[in-house]
């Protein structure tokens, strides 16, 4: 049987500072509006504080989290190149496996 409710899917980019905000987004659209919500992370080098908040979201049942293995962008970018460069590189390169039909 089909739910009624809406679907959104949340994509975080890598990092903790950009994890936590979508993770609270998704957790107050599904308690506060009743959606259905999935949250794509970009497992990069994953501290494990960020490993922590994907287990704990995933484990509360009230989402659902995938997370997307890392892209390889050592041919795409130097070792040294900012950070910044190397964020938007990497989520350049996950779309197109952030496109695949997602899990309700």
């Amino acid at each position: 049987m089909e739910s009624s409710k809406p679907h959104a899917v949340l994509l975080a980019s890598p990092g903790l500072g950009h994890l936590i905000p979508v993770l609270e987004l998704a957790k107050r659209l599904v308690t506060h509006h009743g959606f259905h919500v999935t949250v794509y992370a970009i497992a990069a080098s994953a501290s494990p504080v960020e490993s922590q908040s994907l287990g704990s979201a995933a484990s509360s049942k009230l989402l659902h989290v995938v997370e997307l293995p890392p892209a390889d962008i050592s041919s795409l970018v130097d070792a040294d190149a900012a950070v910044f460069t190397r964020i938007v590189v990497m989520m350049r390169e996950t779309i197109p496996s952030f496109r695949q039909p997602s899990p309700r």
